[in-house]
């Protein structure tokens, strides 16, 4: 049995190794042989042609056996998944819905904050207009130019939704962690999610009596 937190990582896991596994069978090397003729024979009658089977530089798994190592790997993915949709079912929550929920509380939580750093000010500049002078001309003059800002919304409300979503926010954190760790899933892993993709599927390769069932 894993807890719901511990099969999404599995979960994880599995995806990697058939990241591994895909990109192994996709390596021209591991796909061709290569086999070199020599017909000595053709230009000298007393030598014997030569055949040889050109060794790969690095050692890999055959990739017959790493296609039963992916094909195992689908039915363990959707194994895991029909576990985990069932264990949720069961929780006390409805994790998706609340992970979801939480998304849309944090984004409004930092669209409010971000709307809460501007903050009123009080500018001064000069501006300048005309007006006729003892002589009938036009002639220029300056003046102060007060240029305020303040909030064009309720600040008091805002704030007051705002601890509101943090508060609701966390507590549905809580509940969801610990849905995750208290949740348990009906699947037994048969690796570790520590072990490197190489070893796993040589393990596979060499006992797959133990993970293929006929």
């Amino acid at each position: 049995m894993l807890s719901l937190k511990e099969s999404f990582r599995y979960q994880k896991f599995l995806n990697g190794l058939m990241e591994c596994a895909c990109r192994s069978i996709r390596d021209r090397e591991h796909s061709l042989t290569t086999t070199e003729t020599h017909k000595k024979s053709a230009m000298n009658p007393d030598a014997k042609d030569e055949v040889i089977e050109v060794a790969s530089e690095a050692e890999f798994i055959c990739n017959d056996d790493v296609i039963d190592f992916i094909l195992w790997l689908i039915e363990e993915k959707e194994k895991l998944s029909h576990a985990i949709s069932e264990s949720k079912a069961r929780g006390s929550i409805d994790i998706d819905a609340s992970v979801e929920t939480n998304k849309f509380r944090h984004e409004a939580e930092q669209a409010i904050n971000e709307m809460l750093l501007y903050k009123p000010t009080v500018k001064k500049s000069k501006g300048v207009d005309y007006k006729f002078n003892a002589e009938g001309n036009q002639a220029p003059y300056y003046y102060e130019v007060e240029v305020s800002t303040k909030e064009a919304y309720d600040k008091d409300k805002a704030k007051r939704i705002l601890r509101n979503l943090s508060k609701e926010s966390n507590e549905l954190s809580i509940e969801i962690d610990s849905g995750m760790i208290n949740t348990m899933v009906d699947y037994e892993p048969m690796f570790d999610v520590s072990e490197p993709y190489d070893d796993v599927v040589a393990e596979f390769a060499s006992n797959k009596g133990k993970y293929i069932q006929d």
